[in-house]
């Protein structure tokens, strides 16, 4: 093999690319070093990750001792690098730029456990719970009407502030969990993302044999209500496309839960919404559905309370767009950031103000609807009841009969919320991510007739979710 041979003008050319090469990585290597020390200007939350970022650790002399203190500043220091969420959009563009993309792919994967097959007993059960609200007590004596009466009785009681633990330790893990089981599989498929669900026996059995201990212990006193929410895939792909993914089924996931309650009163979730799915239910770029999709259980739920449901033209709407949610932050796909998705609001008449607690247990006077036109482009989802927060009330002045609810949920609660607004006197709302409280002594305490568990099937999968939801009720 023949040899190179360079000019003396040649050597120096390349002699001088390597000298300015080592300084310009030196440079880099300098300017990375002096950004790290702009504590002042660390992120504390990631709105790409939608995540609160890692705290600074806490020094004791035994985390000093055994090094941990060391393990957790480091963690700090690279979570909270400043212009994070800038660095990680700027690398999602560069790799959207090389490699094949494809419009169909799958992210991911997983196994689910098999769902047993439920007799036609089971499902007749399951239909009779789901078809009255009347069904959730355990006797005849203390009826949904009575418990309503009561109530009335205590309409001159105040609000009280709740007593509420905020922030679990575990917060930051579950979220992270959450995020794990919302992302470990998806289908993409020209600009939108579909999350494939896999049924979890345990997560079911510790899921249901809570709400089941709920119930007997408000029997009585007060309602008990499940609803299971699908995901896009469970309720707008296709029936072969939805199989040839290899998920579990999600109609027969929420069939098997509701089939398991004890005067639980499971809603019906996925069957409606499969009937609509030529509507804009779900988003293409975020995990959530939207308010339309709520809307169609809203009016199931207003089924079994004997209630006659709003029509949406009775609500003024507000629209934000464009959004990218939680799926666009994962994936950083072309097709999503050229097609945004659109949030449209629906404002309750009763009342717009409502108040909560974040995880400092700080008061905050707060909107159901928050105009959120000036914030960016991956926020539209926060307009509904202020986000993830561990407490929140809504008084609505337009109803005086002492009825009231408390709502345990994620964010798939958010949006749904808002509906409910119109037709309870007091809405309490915890976010089992956030928030220490016994939920059924809660209840008891402050004489709410209904309690309403709000959970999307995927989130509920897992068993870390599904045990934290039971150390609640």
């Amino acid at each position: 093999m023949k040899k190179l041979k360079f000019t003396k003008k040649q050597k120096r050319l390349l002699q001088n690319f390597r000298s300015w090469g080592v300084v310009l990585f030196l440079f880099v290597m300098l300017l990375g070093f002096l950004v790290g020390l702009l504590f002042f200007a660390r992120p504390k939350n990631s709105v790409a990750e939608k995540r609160v970022l890692t705290e600074f650790p806490e020094f004791t002399f035994a985390s000093f001792m055994d090094g941990s203190f060391f393990s957790q500043v480091s963690l700090w220091f690279s979570d909270t690098y400043p212009a994070r969420d800038s660095l990680i959009a700027a690398d999602k563009g560069l790799k959207s730029v090389y490699g094949l993309k494809t419009d169909t792919m799958m992210v991911g994967g997983s196994v689910g456990d098999e769902i047993p097959t439920l007799t036609a007993e089971d499902t007749g059960t399951e239909v009779e719970q789901t078809a009255s609200a009347a069904d959730v007590l355990d006797d005849g004596s203390d009826t949904a009407e009575g418990a309503d009466a009561s109530a009335e009785e205590s309409t001159a009681e105040p609000t009280p502030v709740p007593k509420v633990e905020m922030d679990p330790p575990d917060a930051e893990a579950m979220q992270a969990a959450i995020q794990n089981q919302i992302v470990k599989g998806l289908y993409v498929k020209n600009g939108a993302a579909y999350s494939v669900y896999y049924f979890n026996q345990n997560a079911c059995n510790t899921y249901t044999a809570a709400l089941n201990n709920a119930a007997q212990k408000l029997a009585g006193k007060a309602n008990v209500y499940s609803i299971l929410v699908p995901n896009q895939s469970g309720a707008m792909l296709p029936e072969d496309e939805l199989k040839s993914l290899g998920g579990s089924d999600q109609t027969q996931a929420i069939q098997y839960y509701y089939s398991l309650y004890d005067n639980v009163t499971g809603i019906k979730t996925i069957e409606t919404l499969r009937e609509h799915n030529d509507e804009y239910l779900y988003f293409r770029t975020d995990h959530h559905w939207t308010q339309l999709g709520a809307y169609y259980v809203y009016r199931n739920f207003c089924e079994a309370k004997g209630w006659t449901p709003h029509e949406l033209s009775e609500f003024e709407t507000m629209v934000f767009t464009p959004f990218l949610g939680t799926f666009y932050a994962e994936l950083g796909n072309a097709d999503m950031a050229a097609n945004p998705d659109t949030v449209t609001a629906y404002v309750p008449n009763g009342t717009n103000d409502m108040t909560f607690w974040d995880t400092n247990g700080q008061e905050v006077k707060w909107h159901v609807i928050e105009d959120v036109s000036t914030w960016n482009n991956s926020s539209g989802y926060y307009c509904y009841i202020g986000g993830d927060k561990p407490m929140s009330i809504i008084e609505n002045p337009a109803i005086t009969d002492g009825s009231s609810c408390m709502v345990l949920k994620e964010s798939y609660g958010n949006c749904f919320v808002p509906f409910l607004v119109d037709h309870y006197q007091t809405i309490y709302i915890v976010d089992f991510r956030y928030a220490n409280v016994n939920v059924v002594n809660y209840v008891l305490e402050h004489n709410i007739q209904d309690l309403i568990v709000m959970n999307n099937i995927t989130i509920a999968a897992g068993e870390q979710v599904a045990a934290t939801i039971a150390s609640l009720l």
